[in-house]
């Protein structure tokens, strides 16, 4: 079973990302993923935000498939009974849709679908918890064929598991928001608001700010405050994981396929993150030094701050962050789509609020820009001091420093980084 020379082939791992919706979809592809991943509702750990139909789901595996890509089809739901017979109903549709692979977690669905289809690739879901070599062998003889590691396994746990088990592929989670659970299994969305994190309707309950008290049994009324502070206590709320400065390590465990979480974060979280890994996966493949710029990048979206998780070492306190306000942790702010551009100027769109006056960054799949918001123009020839997301507006905007490509948006720099 020891496969002594797997990790000294060296391979760059498919860069997976996550599209809530097609558009998504497009700008992951735009900017540079190798594959995304995807699912409807009712089966997918992401039932709220998701924009997926049925429908989309056929557009979108069209889409991928003709850029040479792939789209992998999350069913990954740890179901009740009253699932079952519904996903059983559905099964065939979605895989009529033509997906590269299943995304499943409970090993009844996964028993019962290589019953109906055998043919059908399954990757294993990070909610299955594989932690160890003999795991992953295990599920190997069950027909899965790719294993998405726990987010508790280590850079060099993984290694271990490549050289002990050939035959598979190995994906893991790099980037991304994480929970203080088991790799995602987690019952305090259940106990507080009754609706189970692992049937798609966590409500983020880690995320909330708490006040802790004790109370002694002879003093009844009588609160003790264990804060950590005036703004409560944040004991759950996990910093985001950032794998980017780790990629060669990854890479020489032999892992196939790197993985981002965030299908209900926006278009630009969305081309930033895609961004910076697709470069830092290239960097890392032709051993170029780490470009601490990456880092900088993707401190330009909304963050928790961040943690390399159980990557390089196991989690701590320094894995939480304890304070309350988020504003701090990122530098730019998604501002605008640009829908075209005309000569020396852009045609954009808002997403939030953007005033004539503000420094903003123009980001492409290609290239970035630097500049200024010198006017906002709309089609009546109307100067505005500023717009605002929400809106249906279009503005012209002046810009004749370079080509601005499809899928390019526009943030406003709130601070040097």
């Amino acid at each position: 079973m020891k496969n002594e020379n797997n990790c000294h082939n060296k391979k760059k791992p498919e860069l997976l990302m996550p599209a809530g919706s097609l558009e998504k979809l497009r700008y992951a592809f735009a900017y540079g993923a190798d594959a995304v991943y995807a699912g409807v509702p009712q089966f997918s750990l992401r039932a709220k935000e998701n924009a997926f139909s049925e429908k989309d789901l056929e557009e979108g595996v069209s889409y991928a498939h003709k850029l040479g890509k792939k789209f992998y089809l999350t069913t990954n739901i740890i179901p009740h009974n009253r699932k079952i017979k519904p996903f059983l109903n559905k099964l065939d549709d979605m895989l009529q849709t033509g997906p590269d692979a299943l995304i499943v977690a409970d090993i009844g669905l996964v028993d019962l679908i290589k019953e109906k289809h055998p043919e059908v690739d399954l990757h294993l879901s990070v909610q299955a918890n594989a932690m160890n070599w003999a795991a992953v062998n295990a599920w190997k003889k069950l027909g899965i064929s790719r294993i998405i590691l726990s987010r508790e396994v280590s850079i060099e746990e993984a290694r271990e598991m490549r050289e002990m088990v050939s035959g598979i592929e190995l994906e893991l989670f790099v980037h991304g928001a994480v929970c203080v659970a088991h790799s995602g299994r987690c019952l305090l969305s259940n106990f507080f608001s009754y609706r189970d994190a692992n049937d798609g309707c966590c409500t983020n309950a880690c995320r909330w700010e708490y006040k802790m008290y004790l109370e002694e049994a002879k003093r009844p009324g009588e609160y003790m405050e264990i804060e950590e502070d005036s703004n409560g206590s944040y004991i759950m709320n996990a910093r985001d994981l950032m794998g980017v400065q780790h990629l060669d390590k990854i890479m020489n465990a032999g892992i196939d396929s790197v993985k981002v979480e965030g299908r209900n974060k926006s278009i630009y979280y969305l081309a930033v993150t895609t961004k910076a890994y697709r470069m830092a996966l290239d960097d890392a493949f032709d051993e170029k030094e780490f470009n601490k710029q990456y880092i900088s990048d993707l401190n330009k979206i909304h963050n928790r701050g961040y943690t390399a998780g159980f990557l390089v070492d196991r989690a701590n306190q320094s894995s939480i962050r304890y304070e309350e306000g988020l504003t701090n942790l990122y530098t730019q702010e998604f501002s605008a789509v640009v829908l075209k551009q005309e000569k020396d100027r852009l045609l954009i769109t808002p997403r939030n609020k953007l005033c004539v006056g503000d420094d903003i960054e123009i980001i492409t799949p290609t290239a970035s820009y630097k500049t200024k918001v010198n006017s906002l123009v709309d089609d009546e020839n109307n100067n505005l001091e500023s717009i605002h997301g929400g809106t249906e507006v279009k503005v012209w905007m002046p810009f004749d420093g370079g080509v601005v490509s499809e899928h390019s948006l526009l943030s406003k720099i709130l601070k040097a980084n």
